[in-house]
């Protein structure tokens, strides 16, 4: 019998430091992850326009009014979107008070809500008797591919509806997949169901009835296709979720409903929904395949292995559902697994490109799917990591990767060679020099030369075949730390700065019953920085259209003797107004508010 070395820790106790070492890590790795991607400079770029100054300026009008049913834009009920996001952007504000930080804040937490349950997730899948450490590795490079896809940083960091949704739907689906995984433990399986039905509900309070209808063709299709269906025909689970679906969701619709009337049912069942799904709205058409380069550019790098992650998942083999509809639980997992999130990224995309309106946020939705079968090829649970081999293959991933380090290497050029491109923009003239100033292409240049030349180095050595993803996480987590943070704030001075000092400047200098005209681009982040009610209009043109509709469309009362007007310099030269009249108040760069009697704009 050989006895412990004195001083020398038991097993036992060795294994719980070590658990609870990889836990720390794991939380800390979970940590640094968020923190670069969503909150790092989170407050430190001002309001973009138009979409998010609109949405944020929406969540400000409901703190400041006290009205938080009926949401309110520019003076009028706004029923583009339900409740959701506005609730969280005024709740912060009531909490932090009113800034660009607050007002992002809630959309930050809601990515980083989904990178933490997909690592969650992660364990959830992994077999019971699988080490530790693998089944760790495997969470964390499914968070960490998450949190560095582009779709997922830029919604993260910007405050609009398209982040709620996906990320309540995310983690609606979520839960599927951990009651599913678990339905036989009570708690887990009660767990994950109840993180179903709150989080649907959250996402028609967030953008309607696509919140409910997109999760649940998912389900739908995966239980239709695994036969799975009659282990979900439970009554009594059943009625408690939907209990708390309805719970969630109806309140705020109901309450809507009756204070607005058929305002609210017409503007947004029918404009915000049906027409938005059927005929094209605000100029945003695309044909069929619209979502596809956009699937590609949101999740780069790693929809360059998005092919291989797909192929590795067998859907064309019907056998393989066919195992995962009658095969013990510990075998099925992988294939099902594999099956749910397929149909999760192909529905979501599909879905939209049959839409007639389209943009890139709407597919949002379909992006942790995305990510998570691209961690699955990299490290796939152990009943799959064979069929992964074998379908992926080492010489595809081996090419793939080499797409990527000239993909890398062409961008770093491109970064290098940025501030030129940039400073053909007449609106900002000074900011390719800036830009230039900063060193921030050179080093986002420099990150990306890096990460290129650590993957060629990987390439070379076919035993690290298996550890191709690293140098892409380690070198995007480099360009968020060193170029996205200090971005911002270079950013802000010179584009959005001007932008706040002319909307108080217009704000400062306004006289009784004088209304302010925005004319040419629509800035709806004036609004938020200035005064809350203006008149967009683009050109002459417009102005005597809506002089035609009665002095209100102008914003104009009896006592109204000047208008005051705010836009880029050669927008309104374009006006022709006669020079006799014009008062020049200021002008910051290309932007400019002049003062100019009623009777120029309206004989």
């Amino acid at each position: 019998m050989v006895s412990a070395a004195p001083g020398a820790l038991p097993d036992s106790a060795r294994t719980r430091i070590h658990r609870r070492m990889i836990w720390v890590l794991s939380g800390l790795w979970l940590i640094l992850l968020c923190w670069l991607a969503f909150f790092q400079g989170l407050g430190s770029l001002g309001l973009m326009d138009k979409t998010e100054a609109l949405f944020v300026e929406v969540g400000h009008q409901m703190l400041e009014r006290g009205d938080w049913v009926t949401p309110w834009w520019n003076g009028e009920r706004f029923f583009d979107y339900p409740v959701w996001g506005y609730w969280m952007v005024g709740l912060s504000f009531r909490l932090f008070g009113v800034s660009e930080w607050a007002a992002r804040l809630p959309v930050a937490l809601a990515a980083s809500a989904v990178v933490v349950a997909a690592f969650g997730l992660m364990l959830a899948w992994s077999p019971a008797g699988e080490a530790g450490r693998p089944r760790v590795l495997r969470a964390a490079l499914a968070a960490g591919v998450i949190a560095t896809t582009p779709g997922w940083i830029g919604w993260g960091r910007t405050s609009t509806t398209d982040m709620f949704l996906s990320s309540a739907i995310s983690l609606s689906l979520f839960g599927f997949l951990l009651a599913h995984r678990h339905l036989s433990h009570p708690g887990w399986a009660g767990f994950g169901r109840v993180a179903m039905a709150l989080f649907a509900g959250i996402a028609v309070l967030a953008k309607g009835p696509v919140g409910l209808l997109l999760p649940g063709l998912v389900v739908v299709a995966f239980l239709l296709l695994t036969g799975h269906w009659r282990s979900w025909l439970r009554w009594r689970p059943l009625l408690a979720m939907v209990a708390l679906f309805l719970g969630v969701s109806v309140p705020w619709y109901t309450a809507a409903a009756v204070v607005n009337g058929a305002d609210f049912l017409g503007g947004f069942l029918g404009f915000s929904n049906l027409q938005r799904f059927t005929t094209v709205l605000y100029d945003h058409p695309g044909p069929p395949w619209f979502y596809l380069p956009w699937l590609v550019l949101l999740v780069l790098p790693w929809s360059l292995f998005l092919p291989l992650a797909i192929a590795a998942q067998g859907f064309w083999q019907p056998r393989r559902w066919r195992m995962a509809r009658v095969g013990p639980a510990a075998q099925a997992a992988p294939a099902e697994l594999g099956l749910f999130l397929l149909l999760w990224l192909v529905l979501v995309v599909a879905f939209f490109s049959a839409a007639a309106t389209k943009l890139p946020g709407y597919i949002l939705p379909s992006l942790p799917a995305a990510s998570l079968l691209v961690a699955l090829l990299w490290r796939p649970l152990p009943e799959a990591k064979a069929r992964t081999q074998a379908a992926g293959g080492r010489a595809g991933v081996r090419i793939t990767a080499s797409l990527e380090v000239l993909l890398l290497a062409g961008m770093a050029v491109a970064a290098a060679l940025a501030p030129g491109w940039v400073a053909s923009d007449p609106a900002y003239p000074a900011f390719g020099a800036a830009l230039s100033s900063s060193g921030l292409p050179l080093m986002l240049s420099l990150c990306l030369g890096l990460t290129a030349l650590a993957l060629l180095v990987l390439l070379l050595r076919p035993a690290a075949t298996g550890w191709l993803w690293l140098p892409s996480l380690a070198g995007f987590l480099a360009v968020l730390g060193l170029v996205i943070a200090p971005l911002g704030p270079l950013l802000d001075r010179e584009r959005q700065r001007p932008l706040r000092q002319m909307a108080r400047a217009a704000q400062a200098a306004a006289q009784p019953d004088e209304p302010l005209l925005i004319v040419g681009t629509k800035r709806y982040s004036l609004l938020f920085y200035g005064e809350p009610e203006a008149v967009f209009v683009s050109d002459r043109v417009h102005i005597s259209q809506l002089a035609l509709q009665g002095p209100d469309a102008l914003s104009l009362t009896p006592a109204s003797r000047s208008v005051r007007l705010l836009g880029d310099r050669r927008d309104l030269e374009g006006l022709a107004l006669p020079s006799a009249g014009i008062e020049r108040l200021s002008r910051t760069g290309e932007l400019a508010l002049w003062r100019v009697p009623r009777r120029s704009l309206v004989p």
